[in-house]
């Protein structure tokens, strides 16, 4: 018979080796039953990690999306709010300059007026939200509208003026100036320095193109608006026409033609700025229906990914417990085991 030799120290050592073992498990079972989350998905799931990692990078794709639109909701409101403010004083602009049809005395009224028309709807039109001009189209790191006074704007109306006529709006000669001749001039000469190319030249650095922003998955929308659009173009002519013409030498025929244009020119613009705030409006309902359907998908994905990372509370707790019992054991064991000794029984 073949008796193998077995001593308390290679006993005492392989209670260490498993004791160290049921340690190294103390940690992760207690980490998974703190966050209730497996502590290796990987490890635990297999193949399954694949689908748990395509859900989270979903998530965290639609959470972009969601924080993007955040902000362009945000720019949209305030271009919202902008264009109001633009139609108001396209109101006070047409009541200032009506009060002069009935009373030619309230021309310097109506002046100051225009000056403040023009000054507010310069500073609106240059709104920044977050760094970003919102009526710059992509050129959104570039103020959109130059100050007119002492600008190349007021130098072209002057220049406009001179040329269309051979003197200044302040010479003598202007009084004798008909309706006709202003309503001619101001068709002819000064239209064009705001309606047509000149406009980019002498005022404006925004783009017609406007900014478009991905809103949902293969889902664009166009989410600013240009000082180019013609409403903007055709208040600030109103507003220009008054500030340079009700402070000039015309006669009162001539001014009457300059105050109904200034009405028909304002009015003009406030009809075509409600218009672009109706079209503005679609694309914010736009912009919230799908950021409430990604923040639907992005709650449905969150659900199956916590559903696979998740773990049984019970059952870890009772996989601790008896960890803890056997590592316990397995401490008194091993203590036990080296206080053998066999002088104790010699």
């Amino acid at each position: 018979m073949k008796s193998t030799h077995i001593s308390t120290l290679s006993v005492s050592l392989a209670l260490r080796s498993s004791t160290a073992k049921l340690q190294a498990s103390l940690p992760r079972l207690q980490q998974e039953l703190v966050t209730g989350k497996h502590a290796d998905s990987g490890l635990s799931l297999g193949a399954e990690s694949r689908k748990l990692a395509s859900f989270k990078n979903d998530i965290n794709h639609i959470s972009r999306l969601i924080d993007t639109n955040a902000q362009v909701k945000t720019r949209l409101s305030m271009t919202q709010e902008s264009m109001s403010r633009l139609n108001g004083l396209a109101s006070d602009l047409m009541n200032a300059v009506g009060i002069v049809l009935g009373d030619p005395s309230e021309n310097f009224a109506a002046e100051l007026t225009a000056n403040n028309v023009l000054a507010e709807m310069t500073a609106i039109l240059n709104t920044q939200a977050n760094g970003v001009f919102l009526f710059s189209g992509v050129n959104s790191d570039t103020k959109p509208i130059a100050d007119y006074a002492g600008g190349p704007g007021k130098a072209a109306f002057d220049a406009a003026f001179l040329g269309h006529f051979g003197f200044t709006k302040n010479d003598p000669a202007a009084a004798a100036l008909t309706a006709a001749d202003i309503d001619n001039f101001l068709t002819v000469s000064a239209e064009p320095l705001f309606m047509g190319a000149a406009w980019n030249t002498n005022m404006s650095t925004a783009t017609d193109e406007v900014t478009i922003s991905r809103i949902s998955a293969g889902v664009t929308a166009e989410t600013s608006v240009s000082a180019n659009d013609a409403s903007f173009r055709r208040l600030m002519l109103a507003a220009v026409v008054g500030v340079e013409l009700y402070d000039s030498n015309l006669g009162g025929e001539a001014l009457q033609q300059v105050s109904e244009y200034i009405i028909s020119s304002a009015g003009s613009a406030a009809g075509s700025l409600t218009e672009l705030q109706g079209e503005t409006g679609l694309v914010e309902e736009r912009l919230r229906r799908a950021s409430d359907h990604l923040t639907a998908q992005k709650s449905l994905l969150e659900t199956f990914a916590s559903e696979m990372e998740s773990i049984d509370p019970y059952k870890t707790s009772i996989e601790l417990n008896t960890l803890l019992t056997q590592v316990e054991t397995s401490y008194s064991i091993t203590s036990r085991i080296q206080t053998l000794s066999i002088m104790r029984f010699l």
